[in-house]
């Protein structure tokens, strides 16, 4: 009887540790190849890594000549990898019940996006027609967190445009003869309330609108998410960089169901470095998952732009996912 006790306990054991040895522990939220090369151990053989690449304990990364990365930690921090520190192999996460929130909150962030890693984005079609109907960008079909909110569409930029707000009980705000593709809502509109869901609707001509919803958060709702935002910014070390910040920010605010707000993060970091690749796959993840197939397409395809072709060649490789661009 001990002896079969005994048995089942190693059983036990060996399933743990292997369990532990698939956790994620880890996320590339930075790559700059430059003159070198960024490669993953992750087993026995050395391969190119990609960004927004998952780590697992024990998976090494090594990095040549003035090449570097940035690994944000599930636990907690990050390390810079240089050829100075190289390789670097990635430690399991130490548990610690004092940073219990933040690391739930760093994971949060962190297993939205790997998730989107294992989604292969689709390519969308599309053709030439100068009756392509709108395309409603922002928001769209998400959350939003209290504040001005921007009505984004894509279409052409000759067109005038009928944007329309509709709520329960009928359209609150309409304007018509839109050039462009943006409208911020006026503040002396109709006020919105939150969690009221509402369709967003763009049209030209005789075209059949085009559509989305999205909904207010509550003002409680809104006061728990600034919380989480507040302690995941304090559990980042004073060297984190504003990129990796902003992937792990991004993904946190998706996973909460806030993919506009997601997004406008990326966009601002974008907007300080648009040569970060890790960036424009976190925004083509971000319009994958928002069912903007084309746009996603277009991002994956500048995330490659920024890699050495030989980098960015490798398709669907430990979750590294390269996408041709969609036709025009």
């Amino acid at each position: 009887m001990a002896r079969v006790v005994a048995v089942l306990v190693l059983v036990f054991a060996a399933g743990v540790a292997a369990a532990q040895s698939t956790e994620t522990v880890g996320m590339i939220t930075e790559i700059k190849t430059g003159h070198g090369r960024v490669e993953l151990r992750s087993g026995s053989d050395w391969r190119r890594a990609g960004p927004l690449q998952a780590l697992r304990a024990g998976d090494a990364l090594r990095v040549t000549d003035d090449a570097v990365a940035v690994v944000m930690l599930s636990g907690g921090g990050s390390v810079k990898v240089q050829a100075a520190n190289s390789p670097y192999t990635v430690a399991a996460r130490a548990d610690d019940t004092r940073t219990q929130k933040a690391r739930t909150l760093v994971q949060a962030g962190l297993g939205f996006m790997a998730a989107g890693q294992r989604e292969a984005p689709t390519a969308v079609l599309s053709t030439r027609s100068v009756a392509k109907p709108p395309v409603v960008i922002a928001p769209r079909n998400t959350s939003l967190l209290p504040g001005p909110i921007a009505l984004e569409w894509a279409g052409s930029r000759f067109a005038r445009y009928t944007v329309r707000i509709v709520g329960p009980s009928g359209p609150v705000f309409e304007r018509r003869g839109v050039a462009g593709g943006r409208l911020d809502y006026p503040p002396d509109a109709t006020a919105l309330a939150p969690g009221t869901r509402y369709i967003i609707q763009v049209t030209s001509g005789e075209q059949t609108h085009q559509e989305a919803w999205f909904e207010i958060l509550d003002a409680e709702r809104a006061r728990t998410i600034a919380d989480d935002l507040a302690a995941l910014t304090q559990s980042f070390g004073s060297g984190t960089s504003r990129n990796s910040v902003a992937v792990v920010r991004a993904g946190m605010l998706a996973s909460n169901g806030l993919l506009n707000d997601a997004r406008r993060v990326v966009l601002d970091a974008l907007a300080s470095d648009p040569d970060e690749p890790a960036l424009h796959q976190a925004l083509g993840s971000l319009y994958q998952k928002s069912g903007l197939g084309e746009m996603a397409a277009e991002s994956f395809d500048e995330r490659s732009s920024c890699l050495p072709a030989t980098q960015s060649s490798r398709a669907a490789v430990g979750g590294f996912l390269d996408t041709p661009r969609a036709p025009r």
